[in-house]
């Protein structure tokens, strides 16, 4: 009997820390619609970058700032972007919103700042964030939807 107990706790236990594992791991996120290799080569080098440190005027590959990674990432596909997010903002042509698929450009103004990103899919986009560093986050978020400019095509 104190066997079968002894099986039964070391399996709940391996149970447990799959669990807690499982919960560290990166997100993941599904790209819907993109049938472009070019769209979907350039959001998969971007979300590689995840957990990358913030570095106000890194270009990387070790520290970005939020255009560094956009110069980073469109380089490695031969797409020539200006580094300063504010002329990143008008590379390009603008789009809408319903016209924004994965691999475009997403702007934001904070203060007198400009902010940009790369949309994902589904309204993510993934940018380096001053606090988080490369990170995902979604223009229907509270703070990034009221700071919202607009969207670029690059592509």
């Amino acid at each position: 009997m104190c066997l079968k107990r002894n099986a039964f706790f070391k399996i709940l236990l391996l149970f447990f820390i799959f669990v807690i594992l499982a919960s560290c791991a990166p997100k993941r996120i599904r790209l819907y619609g993109v049938s472009d290799p070019i769209r979907s080569s350039v959001v998969a080098s971007a979300l590689t970058l995840q957990g990358k440190p913030y570095r106000s005027g890194a270009k990387g590959p070790d520290a970005f700032d939020c255009s560094g990674l956009v110069y980073y990432v469109f380089k490695q596909h031969q797409v020539s972007l200006p580094p300063p997010a504010e002329a990143q903002g008008r590379a390009g042509y603008e789009i809408n919103r319903d016209g924004a698929r994965p691999g475009d450009l997403v702007l934001f103004k904070i203060g007198s700042e400009f902010h940009v990103g790369i949309m994902i899919s589904g309204g993510e986009f993934v940018h380096a964030s001053s606090s988080r560093g490369v990170a995902i986050d979604s223009v229907d978020a509270g703070y990034w939807h009221k700071r919202l400019v607009g969207y670029r095509s690059v592509l």
